[in-house]
């Protein structure tokens, strides 16, 4: 059996059981992994640990992240599981091929100034100078949209496919509810804005005109879904004006989740509104928020300020 083959029957068994941003990523290393080995790719029950071990080494050579590496073995392995079952073909990553190192970066969640800046900055193009001379500053067609976006991912935490994904009848105006439809392994949830959300939600609505329940909820200028990429680089270059480093969309999941233990959320309340199945997932979460508490306490113990 050819590559393509095989590639085309672990997706009719799979393609149901993943998000879509699982099928983008997937099918993506699949297909570089393809394209890397070109013709000399031998058919699928031939391959072996080398030729996997070969694509992993390139793409650490290529300057790709350690992260790139993990996710290519991540796809791969789920395929040759299902290979294993389906095809009883060999495992050839399965105690064979390890498993790429990749250290997790810090979470860093976004501070008050740092949103507060792009807020600010998220309606306005980038300055230019005329040839008079004049500063100029013109506000962008997106910014109602912008700077809903940017609240809403604040507010809910939610994944960035998620927001993606949304069209018009996810949003429940009355109770300022969002129905997260296919979260992580195709589950739904429900998750609630807040009075700043919904406020900023409305404005973009309401510059919008009649949109149609099936519309996406967040659109580009001729009415299509965001992609990830859109959402990406509109972040990015929000926060670059705004001098913010570091800024990318999942940033707002994490300081949703520290922000909503610091003010008192349960962290079984916090698990079913980011859609974690497991606990062990928000352990870093509660790990920072309770070291929050304690350097509050440092500072604030009523014993040690009155010198007792």
């Amino acid at each position: 059996m050819d590559w393509q083959k095989a590639v085309e029957g672990y997706w009719l068994e799979k393609r149901t059981l993943v998000t879509k941003a699982t099928i983008d990523d997937y099918s993506g290393t699949f297909r570089r992994f393809a394209a890397y080995h070109g013709d000399e790719l031998p058919p699928f029950e031939y391959i072996g640990a080398v030729h996997v071990r070969a694509y992993l080494t390139h793409i650490r050579d290529s300057g790709r992240s350690a992260k790139s590496a993990l996710n290519a073995w991540v796809a791969l392995s789920s395929l040759w599981t299902w290979a294993e079952k389906e095809l009883e073909t060999l495992h050839v990553i399965r105690g064979r091929v390890a498993r790429p190192k990749y250290k997790r970066p810090p979470i860093e969640p976004y501070s008050r100034s740092e949103v507060n800046a792009m807020l600010h900055t998220v309606g306005r193009a980038a300055a230019w100078t005329s040839k008079h001379g004049r500063h100029v500053e013109e506000r962008r067609d997106t910014a109602a949209r912008d700077r809903a976006i940017l609240v809403v991912l604040l507010d809910t935490g939610i994944r960035a496919s998620e927001l993606c994904d949304l069209v018009v009848e996810d949003y429940d105006t009355k109770n300022g509810r969002l129905h997260i439809r296919d979260g992580k392994g195709n589950k739904g949830r429900f998750v609630w804005l807040g009075e700043a959300a919904r406020k900023a939600l409305w404005r973009y609505q309401a510059d919008r005109g009649d949109a149609q329940p099936t519309d996406p909820l967040f659109a580009t200028r001729s009415n299509q879904p965001l992609d990830r990429n859109n959402l990406r680089h509109m972040i990015e270059r929000c926060a670059k004006r705004a001098g913010v480093t570091k800024a990318n969309v999942h940033r707002f999941r994490h300081s949703f989740a520290i922000n909503f233990l610091r003010n008192g959320g349960s962290v079984l309340e916090l698990q079913r509104l980011l859609g974690h199945e497991r606990m062990e997932t928000l352990r870093i979460y509660v790990t920072l928020a309770e070291s929050d508490l304690r350097e509050a306490q440092r500072k604030a113990s009523p014993a040690d300020n009155w010198d007792l």
